[in-house]
């Protein structure tokens, strides 16, 4: 259980820290999460900067994160958690909102304990606890319920997960093996983390199963834990998914910025498709994928001085990835610096060209930049829209990650979900 969300977190994460001159944000989540709890009843919802309705749209944010994090490319939101069926709530800012994962995901050191919320147990009676691997590390904590308020929409009861909350429950060496325990703000750049993905659900039918894979959920005593299956309901789920309306996908707008960056950026996140006013998709085009991994196919030439024949890779689109990646030997990488490595650092700015076709054939020519790693974070800014990295993966992906969403409403439709442009899951902008 991988997913494609954050692939490039820890990476970013640490070259931003040790390059980037950016002054902290007015507002730091840290504080603002633990000014404490108070009995409210729904939540206030923020205006949409488009003019359009409000009761679904979210205020999204591209700043430096939480004091000291010093974040690059991240989008982040505030979301208000509350125990079940009751005015008992907490808000938390600076959560990142990723699109290529499922679930609520809360650090444990940010909530205030009177929150007090259920934790329900494993088949076995044991506590219930979750390890969530990323391609760079993971996050490992028992199962929560919360109602869960974003915007002007409630999912109510919603299994999520407390992220380092397990305690002294050992961790099993084969979700530790995962990498970089992000439990804490610094590790994971954020209070916590919103995956509004395709998927309903973080595991699916995998983990429901009678063999349930390693790496995933658990039933735990104070000196082990044993892989445990859990039906899908139970599972920490997309938020969306479980909205009374605007329940059948989503759609991230960001504002064009300039090719040197901007210090902030102020979006929205729009719940629905096709179900109110604003979020119809328009002239969006509609990409499916495949409903197991949420990939369409990405044709790229590698741009060397002779040409490079037409690569077909692996194409997903990612809010959770602070760069672009892709597989280009062609371009010169950054040097001098290990916190750069992999970086690319072109002698002056690229316009490149991939096409990218969903398994409906349709087919897009998308254009996208490409500028020297190491002038950008020398900027000090926290938002561009042409950082990139070689794919460090097994060869063959093209990550198209937050860069891509500025300038574009790009919208993800749930696995299942009926909408205007057909069955989910698709992409579409």
């Amino acid at each position: 259980m991988v997913t494609v969300g954050r692939t490039l977190r820890m990476l970013v994460g640490a070259a931003a820290v040790a390059c980037s001159g950016s002054t902290p944000p007015n507002e730091t989540g840290a504080d603002a999460a633990n000014d404490g709890l108070e009995a409210q009843g729904t939540p206030s919802v923020a205006a949409d900067a488009s003019g359009g309705p409000t009761t679904n749209v979210a205020p999204v944010v591209v700043d430096n994160g939480p004091a000291g994090v010093q974040a690059v490319n991240t989008l982040y939101t505030t979301v208000t958690l509350c125990r079940p069926g009751t005015t008992i709530c907490q808000t938390i800012d600076h959560i990142e909102v990723d699109t290529g994962s499922a679930g609520v995901r809360i650090l444990s050191s940010l909530l205030e304990p009177a929150l007090m919320l259920p934790r329900p147990m494993a088949a076995d009676g044991n506590p219930l606890v979750e390890c969530y691997r990323y391609a760079d590390g993971y996050n490992w904590g028992p199962v929560a319920t919360a109602d869960v308020h974003i915007g002007g929409e409630l999912a109510a009861a919603v299994p999520i997960q407390i992220a380092g909350g397990a305690g002294s429950t050992p961790i099993p060496s084969d979700c530790s093996s995962a990498g970089t325990e992000e439990d804490t703000v610094m590790a994971l750049g954020g209070n916590g983390l919103i995956g509004i993905g395709f998927q309903t659900a973080d595991c699916g039918g995998t983990c429901a199963g009678a063999n349930p894979p390693n790496g995933a959920y658990y039933s735990c005593t104070s000196t082990a834990c044993m892989v445990a299956s859990l039906p899908i309901p139970q599972q920490v789920q997309n938020p969306v998914g479980l909205f009374a309306r605007d329940n059948n996908g989503v759609a991230v707008r960001l504002p064009a910025i300039d090719p040197a960056g901007a210090a902030t950026v102020v979006g929205s996140l729009i719940f629905g498709i096709g179900t109110a006013p604003n979020n119809g998709l328009g002239a969006a085009q509609v990409l499916t994928t495949d409903t197991t991994n949420g990939y369409f196919t990405t044709t790229f030439s590698a741009q060397s001085a002779t040409g490079g024949p037409a690569a077909t890779l692996v194409g997903f689109i990612d809010s959770g990835s602070l760069s672009y990646a892709l597989p280009d030997t062609s371009i010169p990488q950054c040097s001098g610096s290990a916190a750069l490595m992999g970086f690319f650092c072109p002698p002056m700015s690229l316009t490149l060209m991939a096409t990218n076709t969903g398994h409906n054939q349709v087919s897009i020519v998308t254009s996208f930049s490409v500028a020297a790693a190491d002038g950008l974070y020398g900027s000090g800014h926290a938002a561009f829209d042409d950082l990139a990295i070689t794919d460090f993966g097994p060869g063959g992906y093209f990550d198209w990650g937050l860069p891509f969403f500025y300038g574009r409403t790009i919208f993800s439709a749930i696995s299942g979900a009926m909408t205007p442009g057909g069955v989910g899951p698709y992409f579409a902008y």
